[in-house]
């Protein structure tokens, strides 16, 4: 047998008959898509605790397999169906990895923490935005312009297998804040010099003919009902993208990467 063959098979070989354990809550999650698990791996690979992947992707994870039979985790080589169980995601890619979860943070938390605020300029604020493909696909546009915070009602949904895949590895560079008054952490930034922006997509100024300052947190409401009243009182400046009106909104994902893309041409380094 060749040396390669003998790897794969002593790879196979390896945790086979081991019993799949249940995620600890809130202590370790699972995160499946090969973006997601190859970014997890890339950028802390010290919080993988086992991986479970198809036999079609042995070459493609070929350096993870190694990394856990030199630090002693446990992988498997499952079947499409196994997979299909383990990873609990008709979207796996072939890859599921059980990881340590990176702890939220409340606003109180964050603000009382300097070097944080100094290297936090831009916050995206989502308000009752709780789906969350919806959340991925923000940390994702986040990640890609470079705001390094999101602020939630609940961390749960930001925090989800779901999430973290649909970020396609964005969620590894977002901090994730939570509060359970919008209003009273908002009040919070403003006093630590940030500026609170709100979103709406039927009135406010024109997004391109603003002067977006470094320092600020974007706000964005539901789909369905968009920012709540209260908080529109509680911003610096209504701003909203100007388009034809033929359709009446844009999506969460597709408003952010706008607003953000501008945020990042701005003030880009």
């Amino acid at each position: 047998m060749k040396k390669r063959e003998k790897e794969q098979e002593k790879i196979k070989q390896h945790g086979e008959h081991r019993r799949i354990p249940k995620p600890r809550k809130n202590l370790e999650m699972k995160i499946c898509g090969l973006h997601s698990c190859k970014m997890l791996f890339s950028k802390r690979p010290q919080d993988l605790i086992r991986v479970y992947i198809t036999e079609n992707m042995l070459k493609e994870m070929n350096k993870v397999l190694k990394y856990c039979a030199e630090k002693k985790l446990a992988y498997r080589i499952l079947t499409e169906e196994e997979m299909l169980k383990v990873s609990e995601s008709n979207h796996h890619e072939g890859v599921c990895f059980l990881i340590r979860r990176t702890p939220s943070l409340s606003y109180e938390e964050f603000l009382k923490n300097e070097n944080l605020v100094k290297n936090t300029n831009c916050i995206v604020a989502l308000e009752n935005v709780q789906n969350p493909h919806n959340l991925g696909a923000v940390m994702r546009v986040c990640a890609n312009f470079g705001a390094n915070a999101i602020l939630v009602s609940h961390a749960d949904a930001a925090l989800s297998g779901a999430a973290y895949r649909t970020s396609e590895g964005g969620a590894e560079f977002i901090k994730i804040i939570t509060t359970d008054n919008f209003n009273k952490a908002l009040e919070k930034f403003k006093a630590s010099e940030y500026k609170i922006m709100l979103t709406s997509s039927h009135k406010g100024t024109n997004i391109f003919k603003e002067k977006l300052p470094k320092k600020l947190v974007f706000v964005f409401g539901s789909e369905n009902s968009g920012i709540t009243e209260p908080l529109l009182n509680n911003g610096d400046k209504i701003i909203q993208i100007p388009s034809s009106g033929n359709v009446e909104s844009l999506n969460i994902a597709c408003a952010s990467s706008v607003i953000l893309a501008e945020y990042w041409r701005i003030h880009k380094e």
